[in-house]
């Protein structure tokens, strides 16, 4: 379901959508394990990401490990693209000098930087995947603008407060709106 607003997303939880929204399609520990060359072979054209603590530590740099990953993406033939609510004066050094598109400042978890994103790499987003480390802008932010969202372990424990809040909000919901088959108050 592509929820384009506040009254959408309030149908979705009023109907027992938000928890699916919310579940990745893929997990994985670190962005270099994520499968590129199979996501190729299986129609995947793009892949956007996430920046800070998917690509890069926050607050940057580039490392050896994020140019190993965006160079997995471009062997496996995939377009390749970042998505942050961070600054475009603070992204663009970053990422020009890797040769990434981006858009920023996003305002995830909207679907418009998404579905901006795969129009910047021209793609359809039934054909692109999302790779980020948080479950409210980076997952339910790709699913509803219709792309397919892959979602990381923190890999940095120094994290912005935002950061932070939106792990321990996941949490609440998680626990407030169970998936099927969990009753309220139980893992």
């Amino acid at each position: 379901m592509v929820v384009r607003g506040a009254a959408d997303l309030g149908r979705l939880v009023a109907g027992g959508g938000l928890h699916e929204a919310m579940q990745p399609w893929m997990s994985f520990e670190t962005a270099d394990q994520v499968p590129y060359a199979q996501l190729a072979r299986d129609g995947v054209r793009a892949v956007l990401f996430d920046l800070e603590n998917t690509l890069i530590p926050p607050g940057g740099p580039f490392t050896p490990d994020g140019r190993a990953i965006v160079s997995a993406v471009r062997d496996a033939g995939m377009g390749i693209g970042v998505v942050s609510n961070c600054s475009a004066s603070w992204v663009r050094p970053v990422l020009d000098a890797e040769g990434i598109p981006f858009v920023a400042p996003a305002g995830k978890p909207s679907p418009r930087a998404f579905l901006e994103g795969c129009r910047m790499l021209q793609v359809d987003p039934a054909d692109a995947v999302y790779v980020g480390d948080q479950v409210i802008t980076d997952i339910l932010g790709a699913q509803r603008a219709g792309m397919r969202g892959i979602l990381l372990q923190p890999r940095y424990t120094s994290e912005a407060l935002s950061s932070k809040a939106q792990r321990a909000l996941v949490r609440l919901i998680e626990r407030v709106w169970p998936g099927d088959g969990e009753k309220e108050g139980q893992p």
